[in-house]
């Protein structure tokens, strides 16, 4: 199983978790407002109402309100680290990811020599620029809280407590085995390590 979907597997357990702690019933969950409300305004007005997009109108059951939450931690989390974190890694050789070109694409295949691929490239100017900018995108805050870290104590429960606790060490597991397959590898994947992963979007 790739590192995607461990995680994947491992938020929905934690939003089972909670979501069983707090709606009991499908019914529960079908006749909370303020969720419906939510759910109905990022279909309409997130989602523009597209069906296209996958997103809800309503959620009706415990599992689908866990399937939701899932989807929304980790996009905001774990998909935003594995495309975000990396852009100095591989943008930073210009070649590979140029942000601008100086030509125009050629209209013939087959003719075009080295220097003019050269030539296409971005001066030296507009690639310190990428350079500071894509190392800038790829860094942690100093504050940073990971995927798991919860230190404004929002839920009080202790069934809720031992979730988190649980979640946490989930990912601590996670990222043993990570760090474990990454250990002799000349080209080393971690951008998926919940502890290089942080609990939000924030650049």
């Amino acid at each position: 199983m790739g590192d995607p979907n461990v995680l994947t597997e491992r938020v929905t357990r934690f939003t089972a978790d909670v979501v069983g702690i707090y709606y009991e019933s499908d019914q529960v969950v079908a006749e909370d407002q303020e969720l419906q409300a939510f759910v109905k305004d990022v279909y309409v007005y997130g989602m523009r109402g597209r069906k296209a997009s996958g997103f809800p109108k309503s959620i009706k059951t415990r599992e689908k309100l866990s399937e939701y939450l899932t989807v929304v931690i980790f996009t905001a989390s774990a998909q935003h680290a594995a495309v975000n974190f990396g852009q100095y890694d591989w943008c930073s050789w210009i070649p590979n990811a140029p942000p601008t070109m100086r030509a125009p694409p050629p209209t013939t295949k087959g003719v075009v020599t080295i220097e003019q691929i050269v030539d296409t490239l971005p001066d030296r100017g507009r690639s310190c620029w990428h350079l500071g900018a894509v190392w800038a995108l790829s860094q942690f805050q100093e504050n940073e809280l990971f995927l798991g870290m919860y230190p404004e104590e929002h839920f009080i429960e202790k069934p809720v407590k031992e979730a988190m606790t649980r979640f946490r060490k989930n990912l601590d597991a996670i990222v043993s085995v990570i760090a474990e397959r990454n250990k002799n590898k000349k080209l080393p994947y971690y951008y998926l390590s919940p502890d290089r992963i942080p609990n939000s979007v924030a650049i």
